[in-house]
């Protein structure tokens, strides 16, 4: 009998042994994972639900615990009628963050594949591939997200190649094999959310060769977002002076052809950035079609003969303390 009690603890002891090595780790990340949360300012709910799930879960894999979770809908964070119990966006934030967390303390040589083979687990998860995938730089091997990026876009499915666009922005201002891509996709997509994703992309690059594409996109483009894009590249340009007073021919020519409000009056204010002093703030939202009407009637009285830029520096320089203000520095 004492032998048999001996032989129970001695087992015990052994599993507790080989158990608690491990249970140590799983806590270790665990706090950490919290600490690194809280840099991350994920909300205090969902860094709670997060820890929680995973101390519950006693997992020593953390990272394919949150992967399944995540895959599987978080099945117990919703009620019977398939509500959330927590708030949904902030908590998958938090997984993105805690993916990117787990990665960052791996010491895993195959990073990049299995980073790629979460995004891909995760896809039907709209936000959560989203934010994977701008993100997909700071893990995979350059090398190896270019190659996959480049595989991506030539995909049908137009899902596939939006990801890459996500994907290979960080890239693609110094690799001319994405960069080239993405001009000329911007222009012949036959997806528009794609057509919008890489114009929102490139717009940051800061060119005068996306600021007219961007421009053309305003002109030319079928779908509404795209052209609000354009125009926001558009006037972002005019902005950070990467279009001067030189372009106001090619832009004024273009308010007399079109039929569209937005188009006229995007074109409008971006004239009116480039020929007003940078000191001053242009107030866009009183720049109107309405108003606008004045310096069509102008130019349109004068047929033929108008010189666009003359005309619009004519009637915009009498207007511009009514529509401009200096922008207040506060202390």
């Amino acid at each position: 009998m004492i032998f048999q009690k001996l032989t129970t603890a001695a087992v015990l002891a052994l599993l507790l042994s080989s158990t608690l090595p491990h249970l140590r780790a799983a806590q270790t990340l665990t706090y950490g994972l919290e600490a690194y949360l809280d840099r991350k300012m994920v909300g205090p709910e969902s860094v709670k639900v997060i820890i929680d799930h995973l101390k519950a879960s006693r997992t020593n894999s953390p990272l394919d615990n949150l992967v399944t979770w995540a895959k599987d809908g978080f099945p117990d964070l919703h009620d019977e009628h398939g509500i959330w119990k927590t708030e949904s966006i902030g908590l998958k934030l938090g997984i993105v963050h805690s993916i990117h967390y787990y990665f960052s303390v791996a010491n895993s040589t195959d990073k990049s594949s299995r980073y790629l083979a979460i995004l891909d687990e995760l896809r039907r998860d709209d936000y959560i591939s989203y934010h994977l995938a701008q993100m997909a730089f700071l893990v995979v091997d350059e090398f190896v997200l270019e190659t996959k990026v480049l595989q991506l876009l030539q995909e049908k499915d137009p899902k596939s190649r939006e990801q890459a666009v996500l994907m290979g922005s960080p890239l693609a201002r110094k690799k001319r094999s994405i960069s080239d891509h993405f001009m000329e996709m911007v222009q012949s997509d036959s997806d528009a959310q794609v057509r919008t994703t890489i114009l929102s992309s490139i717009i940051q690059w800061r060119t005068r060769d996306v600021a007219y594409v961007a421009f053309e996109r305003l002109l030319k483009d079928s779908d509404a977002n795209v052209r609000d894009w354009g125009a926001r590249g558009l006037w972002s340009a005019a902005d950070r002076g990467l279009l001067t007073g030189e372009d106001l021919p090619r832009i004024l020519s273009e308010i007399l052809k079109t039929n569209e409000p937005f188009v006229r009056i995007s074109i409008g204010r971006t004239a009116a950035r480039l020929t007003t002093d940078r000191s001053l703030a242009v107030h866009t939202d009183k720049i109107t079609d309405e108003l606008l009407t004045g310096y069509l009637k102008r130019v349109k009285s004068l047929g033929g003969k108008a010189d666009l830029v003359q005309e619009w520096l004519e009637w915009w320089t009498p207007l511009i303390p009514s529509y401009t203000s200096r922008p207040q520095v506060v202390y």
